[in-house]
């Protein structure tokens, strides 16, 4: 059986590691998805560590809540390819990559959040990105989805409702 691949945004780290607002449904949807995942799926990050360095910068390895956890694992098999997948993006300056697709500079997509769609089109839409807590991606699934980027929600329907209160 071929193991599933993810790219995983930061916030599922967070939402799993009660840093979040989100219900106690979507964060157990989140523990959900690490726990059912970690041993199974292969997680893709970039070779330059950008992901990683979110991670870092938002989680302990040290730490003992779930996200310290998977940002501990990434770091111990980030070589073991059966578990963590070493993805190449050029970063052209800050929040620019070559890899992020033309199509969605006009989508006022978040610094941020520039990175994670850059990696999966990097990867070629093997793996898609996992999202918990940033209701903006509802709206930019379907531009995404052209690209043959793909988006897993985790907590899609609160999501939808946070999208919609947002954005009228």
């Amino acid at each position: 059986m071929k193991r599933r691949e993810f790219i995983v945004d930061t916030n599922v780290l967070l939402v799993a590691s009660e840093l979040s607002d989100m219900s106690l449904d979507c964060r157990e949807k989140c523990v959900r998805f690490i726990h059912e995942n970690i041993g199974t799926a292969i997680f893709v990050i970039d070779q330059e560590f950008e992901i990683l360095g979110e991670y870092h910068h938002q989680l302990n390895p040290r730490g003992n809540r779930l996200g310290d956890m998977f940002l501990r694992h990434l770091l111990t098999q980030r070589y073991n390819k059966a578990k963590v997948k070493n993805v190449p993006i050029t970063k052209i300056q800050e929040y620019e990559y070559e890899e992020f697709p033309d199509s969605l500079q006009e989508k006022e997509i978040d610094n941020s959040d520039k990175k994670f769609i850059a990696l999966a089109n990097s990867n070629k839409g093997k793996a898609p990105i996992v999202q918990a807590s940033d209701s903006k991606w509802i709206g930019w699934a379907a531009a995404l989805k052209q690209e043959k980027i793909f988006v897993e929600f985790t907590c899609r329907e609160e999501l939808a409702e946070i999208f919609i209160r947002k954005m009228g």
